[in-house]
């Protein structure tokens, strides 16, 4: 059988109605820092309407994931709060504060960590595989990963692709996803290689340790046997201690690629030269093409500019420019961030295949950790695969405006870690992901 040209579909999370400022991310320093203040779910929600929005009219083709129902009460009843759901809320918020915040999360709206994903043509069955990620390192997102199976087995149902639950939730296998995954191909989408990188192993040096790594090398490996992915064409990086310390708790903060292009900071890696040589060896022994890699150094742009103004976590889109040609869609924080500002003018300027940037408010989910590329998930297929997704999950203009109505209609205007025992909030929050749903044409 022929393989078709892939097309890459970005499957952005709605934000979810309980968008609120927990503090839960550890090592995620924007999460951190607005702790304990107001949130606006409406508006964070609808700022992610519009990136959606922007990102198919630059030719990307866009999907939609739903936010996931909130509270857990499940999981404070296993954790010994008893009564009524009034009762398990109130205790909760009296006596344990962190464990109310984390049932009523949000975070399942940066859908870059709900799975690692692997291109039909890199496996070994040919099929499209997807193992959701068990987010073990913290118990907020951990509760995100049996909604995400069950969602991800409907959605990706038709034949072609392959849905694997989570690994083991332990710390040694823990596993956030395809924020720490790349793929770099030929402009078909269809000849590549794929790179893992992950934080800390057993047997790596000592670094920082100001916050832990999110990606165990372990986990990785056993996506890509799980994955049928051939060991030559499999790369496994590391990730830099000092840019954990700094902040990048994924590689998606310090890193970006799209087809060819592979964009990274400096101290993205550590004892990666080799492997780099190897990469780009590889690369274009696979492909035919050479690897486009342009790498930021840390005098143009420190770290702690690349953390405050998530400039790698932006997307390299489509452009009109020619079939190498890419628009990278930026956060409104790297246009007011100097380095960050200069560094995108001088990709630009250099005639690269980075031919022009456009920047999206997302002040919202930026606050709480998360910018462009932590909304989407890319999962790479054909038109068939493409069109074999169910109800109305591609995106469409007719859709956009109905999800931006029942956003408008249903979600709370603004909240507050003291509004989280709320049963009302609760029914609120149950109503509005409901329609969404309906929406989407994944009620059943």
């Amino acid at each position: 059988m022929s393989i078709q040209e892939l097309h890459e579909v970005s499957f952005d999370g709605i934000v979810g109605p309980t968008h609120h400022f927990g503090g839960l991310g550890v090592g995620n320093v924007a999460s951190q820092s607005h702790v304990g203040q107001v949130a606006y779910p409406r508006a964070a929600a609808l700022q992610g309407i519009e990136k959606m929005r922007r990102c198919a009219s630059l030719g990307l083709r866009q999907a939609i994931f739903p936010p996931q129902q909130r509270p857990v009460l499940r999981t404070l009843r296993r954790l010994g709060f008893c009564g009524s759901a009034g009762d398990v809320l109130q205790r909760t918020a009296e006596t344990a504060p962190h464990l109310l915040s984390a049932v009523w999360s949000a975070s399942s709206m940066w859908s870059a960590n709900a799975a690692t994903v692997s291109a039909g043509p890199a496996c070994a069955d040919k099929k499209i595989h997807l193992t959701i990620a068990n987010l073990s390192s913290s118990l907020h997102r951990s509760l995100e990963a049996p909604q995400t199976l069950r969602l991800f087995r409907h959605v990706f149902r038709d034949s072609a692709f392959v849905v694997h639950p989570p690994l083991p939730g332990i710390m040694a296998l823990r596993d956030e996803g395809a924020a720490n995954h790349m793929r770099l191909t030929d402009l078909s989408g269809t000849r590549g290689i794929d790179l893992f990188v992950y934080g800390d192993d057993e047997s790596a040096a000592p670094g920082p340790k100001r916050f832990r790594s999110r990606q165990s090398l372990e986990a990785s490996k056993a996506i890509a046997r799980l994955h049928g992915l051939d060991p030559r064409s499999t790369f496994f990086l590391r990730q830099h201690p000092e840019a954990i310390a700094a902040g990048a708790f994924h590689n998606d903060v310090v890193a970006t690629s799209h087809r060819n292009v592979w964009l990274h900071h400096e101290h993205a890696y550590i004892d990666a030269d080799s492997i780099i040589a190897e990469i780009e060896e590889r690369f274009e022994l696979v492909t035919g093409q050479s690897l486009q890699r342009c790498e930021i150094p840390e005098a143009e742009l420190p770290l702690c500019d690349t953390v405050s103004s998530y400039l790698f976590n932006g997307q390299l889109l489509p452009s009109d420019h020619g079939p190498e040609s890419m628009t990278m869609l930026c956060p409104e924080q790297v246009r007011e961030t100097p380095a960050a500002l200069r560094s995108i003018e001088s990709l630009i300027d250099s005639e690269g295949p980075i031919v022009a940037c456009e920047f999206v408010e997302l002040r919202e989910s930026m606050n709480n950790g998360g910018g462009p590329a932590c909304l989407r998930l890319r999962v790479p297929m054909e038109e068939a695969n493409w069109k074999s997704l169910p109800g109305n999950l591609r995106f469409s203009e007719p859709v956009a405006d109905q999800l931006c109505r029942v956003i408008e209609s249903t979600y709370p205007a603004k909240l507050e870690i003291s509004d989280l025992t709320s049963l009302e909030l609760a029914q609120q929050v149950r109503h509005a992901v409901r329609e969404l749903n309906r929406v989407l044409g994944l009620l059943t």
